[in-house]
């Protein structure tokens, strides 16, 4: 396959294979254990299980499950980058929504997403949550 100088695929074909081929060899700073990780997938393997056998409990058509990756590092390029890697891995472009990095997939009612939160917004949210003990209604 021809490529751009940026490494860009130039015609035709998977125009995320250069990513993906990159990527092998990144580490994701907070990632479950492969063990830790099996059990995770195997817990939400079971709950679907456990309400196909119990029709009769309810369940609203609002419905979602989440599953999310958060990358654990105090420098917003490195949360970027593995947010960005996430996405080379699931051939999307990760985007802004509000003051967060996010790339997803949807799954029907589920969703993966990996999401960085930029140190200034987490930091400002921790501010924010000394007010609510100290500011009461008379």
């Amino acid at each position: 396959m021809r490529q751009h100088g940026d490494g860009r695929p130039r015609e035709g074909g998977d125009h995320t294979a250069h990513l993906k081929e990159q990527s092998a060899q990144v580490c994701f700073s907070d990632a479950a254990s492969p063990g830790l990780r099996a059990r995770i997938i195997g817990d939400i393997r079971s709950l679907a299980d456990f309400l196909e056998e119990h029709p009769e409990l309810p369940i609203s058509p609002h419905t979602s499950v989440d599953v999310s990756y958060f990358p654990r590092i105090d420098h917003d390029e490195a949360a970027f980058g593995e947010v960005a890697e996430a996405g080379a891995r699931l051939g999307r472009m990760p985007v802004w929504e509000g003051e967060h990095y996010v790339v997803e997939h949807h799954q029907g009612a589920g969703r993966y997403r990996a999401v960085a939160i930029p140190a200034l917004v987490r930091a400002s949210y921790r501010a924010w949550l000394t007010w609510p003990g100290n500011v009461r209604p008379d």
